[in-house]
């Protein structure tokens, strides 16, 4: 059995380069392989057949026979490299035993076939394979080598339907890029937007067509309305991620099913042994044709996540599913390769075998990165999941390595990249840290980014503000970071957070940081008057001070812009940086943090003229720096954006935190003709004794801001069909609606089906985004 792997583990090794002509003597060989000749090793394979007299003269003597001129030349030259890369020793060759070749002397030998093997034998002389025996031997080589060209073909056969998934991908991301140019472009007055975008865009059959694919496949969920939301601890991808799911999974099913060639007599295998080794065979190559796609899919720094502008959650699924498959693949070919080393007796000899345990090690690992990797672990032990991930990780390429090592760097290829995509995302990532944390001046060295993470415990809400060193980095809508905190025990721990304001800082600019020991709290407050109505008594009004900086010293920054992130204390990592801000006597702490990123894909929503924000909680984050961004934008230069209508519908279950935001990052945006806020307060305890809330906020001056907080949870669907119907009902000028939700899973599920049903109706100019929550 031995001989017949180091037989197959060279027809592999031919067949990239393969030349049909050989096959005629590479049957031959396979045939005479057989016979045990007299002088014959027993361990000597190649041996045998380049340097026993015996045994050459009976190869040559058949390749006489059935090969012709170019079958000579072409498996001659196979024939002498094998023996010298694998035997390490020449081939007699034929030009040796040609002169002995006469007619009379092949019509001498003894003509053998296939029920003259026997493995007890020994033949004291040369003899000439049988017609029939000789096809046996040609069809063995040459449908083995046959099916192996079909694996490696069908393994190709996953990057071409990827590559076709990603390069619509990155044509739909060019045509919606040139299209908001060209709206962003349109002249005239912004009350005139909605009419010539809508009559340079008359309905078409692409029209109708795009939208009946988003309306149907893109937008809605696979199924009822669960999308963010688990069922039974299961993501429940798009109709168009599941459609792209499916197929893949259908594709890699049916080929590791089809184009299988059995037949007898097999000088190899019986009819179940050559099954066995081709369904081995194809689900081991295709389960290495998978894992670059899987590893290239769960990068942060995926490049093509920027080509596509697809979100990260997107190719999670993709990346689980792939994952899934190669797995499922990998335990076939293991099944496969185990059940035909029993039939021959050998599996107990097999795990003595490096290529061989090796292999059954990242089988495991793979098996255990794909049970660690279910929702329920991840969300009950995120860390640990991300630590045996990792661990698995490096078992599995290790393991793989060592596996296929017996074929002289034949699967590297598939190994390799994985390797590369892991450094690139890593040094990606240290790139992204020092780009934003680091920066040297000649003058003063090495300046660090500062941070510092205040507590509110009535709201519940750690707020972040980290100035980083770099002056090139630039803030902007959609952004995340990976926040790190070097100094602890596990300094490696990092979470994302999304941006939620940033404030530009001009060089000199007096910008507050912490003592530790300053008792100092009367600096820059700010008052927030709070009156609550009841539905049986008069209003009664409590003034809470909220402080901003805590009147803690400062010092002269040259950062360019303050980021700020809202955190809510929930993990191991975000309750210990709470509980460092209340041990603070000012609330504030001072913390060394390192920030990762810009992440993230900004939604063009400055080319709608009409936007809904949907949030809830913290979820806040994303639509700040949007508005941040309208009012520059409305202020420098009208014409840079298209949008006159905002409506931010924020649901929070603490009042507090209201009160914080709107009397900061917010502060700005109230009172504005063209945005208007929707508050809810969704904690049971609030609904239960308050009809409405009336908030204040004064500044310096006299003018107030009256802003209505009202108890309960939104009617998301109603909200969102209630601006649909007016914006439609003003017909060419109501212009396109933006819905972008951050927010809770049931949120935007919400949000999600309203969208979908408002399509269903035929409603168009109408998108969707969402923002990661976290």
């Amino acid at each position: 059995m031995r001989a017949v792997f180091v037989a197959l583990a060279c027809l592999l090794g031919l067949a990239l380069g393969y030349d049909k002509n050989i096959e005629c003597i590479n049957g031959i060989r396979t045939a005479i392989a057989k016979f045990t000749f007299t002088g014959d090793s027993p361990v000597s394979y190649w041996g045998n057949l380049c340097q026993n007299k015996l045994a050459v003269q009976s190869e040559w003597a058949a390749a006489k026979v059935y090969c012709n001129e170019k079958q000579m030349k072409a498996g001659s030259k196979y024939l002498a490299d094998y023996c010298m890369e694998y035997g390490m020793m020449e081939l007699i060759p034929y030009s040796e035993i040609e002169p002995m070749l006469t007619d009379d002397f092949i019509a001498s030998l003894e003509v053998v076939d296939y029920n003259d093997i026997n493995a007890t034998k020994i033949w004291d002389h040369p003899v000439l394979l049988s017609k029939d025996f000789y096809k046996a031997g040609y069809e063995t080589t040459y449908t083995f080598t046959k099916e192996y060209n079909t694996h490696k073909r069908y393994g190709w056969a996953v990057y071409g339907f990827w590559g076709t998934i990603l390069l619509i991908g990155m044509l739909h991301r060019f045509y919606s890029h040139i299209s908001n140019d060209r709206r962003m472009k349109s002249q005239g007055d912004v009350e005139d937007h909605g009419a010539k975008s809508r009559s340079k865009n008359p309905t078409s059959i692409f029209s109708t067509a795009y939208h009946w694919v988003r309306a149907n496949l893109i937008i809605p969920a696979a199924f009822g309305s669960h999308h963010n939301r688990l069922l039974w601890y299961c993501t429940v991808p798009t109709r168009m991620e599941t459609l792209i799911v499916a197929s893949f999974w259908i594709i890699n099913i049916v080929l590791c099913c089809v184009s299988y060639e059995a037949f007898w007599p097999n000088l190899y295998y019986t009819k179940a042994m050559q099954l066995w080794r081709y369904v081995a065979d194809r689900t081991g190559i295709m389960s290495y044709a998978n894992l670059p796609i899987l590893w290239m899919f769960s990068g942060r720094n995926n490049i093509f996540l920027w080509l596509t502008g697809w979100s990260f959650s997107t190719f999670n699924i993709f990346h689980r599913h792939v994952a899934r498959i190669a797995t499922l693949q990998a335990i076939v070919h293991s099944i496969a390769y185990t059940a035909m080393e029993a039939n021959f007796h050998q599996l107990a000899e097999s795990w003595k075998e490096k290529y061989w345990y090796m292999g059954g090690m990242a089988t495991i690992a793979m098996g255990l990165i794909v049970f660690f990797s279910s929702v329920w672990f991840r969300k009950h032990s995120y860390e640990f999941f991300l630590l045996l991930h990792i661990v698995f990780s490096v078992l599995t390429i290790v393991g793989l390595f060592f596996h296929t090592a017996i074929f002289d760097g034949e699967y590297d290829g598939y190994l390799w990249p994985l390797v590369a995509i892991w450094c690139f995302d890593r040094f990606a990532r240290l790139v992204r840290l020092a780009y934003c944390n680091l920066h040297v001046r000649f003058s003063k060295g090495l300046t660090m980014s500062t941070t510092i993470a205040s507590y509110d415990k009535t709201s519940d809400l750690i707020r972040l503000d980290v100035i980083p060193a770099s002056g090139l980095l630039r803030p902007g809508p959609g952004q995340h970071y990976f926040i790190y905190q070097p100094n602890r025990w596990k300094g490696w721990e990092n979470h994302p957070f999304t941006l939620a304001h940033w404030t530009e800082l001009d060089n000199g600019e007096q910008v507050a940081t912490l003592d530790p020991d300053s008792d100092s709290s009367s600096d820059l407050r700010k008052e927030v008057k709070v009156t609550a109505k009841a539905p049986s008594s008069q209003a009664s009004s409590s003034s809470v001070v909220v402080e901003k900086n805590g009147g803690v010293p400062t010092k002269q920054v040259t950062g360019r812009y303050k980021l700020t992130f809202f955190v809510r204390p929930f993990s191991s990592w975000t309750r210990r940086l709470r509980d460092e801000c209340i041990k603070s006597k000012t609330g504030m702490h001072k913390t060394q943090a390192l920030i990762e990123g810009p992440y993230g894909e900004k939604s063009p929503l400055h080319t709608f003229e009409n936007v809904i924000f949907i949030l809830g909680g913290t979820g806040i984050s994303g639509a700040l720096p949007y508005m941040q961004e309208h009012l520059q934008r409305t202020a420098s230069n009208p014409s840079k954006t298209r949008t006159r209508d905002i409506t931010c519908i924020w649901a929070c279950k603490q009042p507090e935190m209201i009160r914080e935001i709107a009397s900061s990052e917010l502060q700005p945006l109230l009172g504005r003709e063209d945005i208007h806020f929707k508050f809810y307060l969704t904690s049971k305890k609030a609904s239960a004794s308050t009809k409405a809330v009336e908030l204040k906020s004064s500044s310096s001056s006299d003018a107030s801001t009256e802003v209505t907080i009202t108890p309960g949870r939104p009617n998301i669907k109603e909200h969102v069909r209630t601006v649909i119907d007016e914006v439609n009902a003003a017909g060419a000028v109501g212009g396109k609606i933006a819905i972008l939700t951050c927010g809770p899973a049931a949120m935007a599920d919400a949000a999600r089906v309203a969208v979908h049903r408002a399509l269903k109706d035929g409603k168009r100019g109408v998108e969707y985004f969402e923002e990661t929550f976290g």
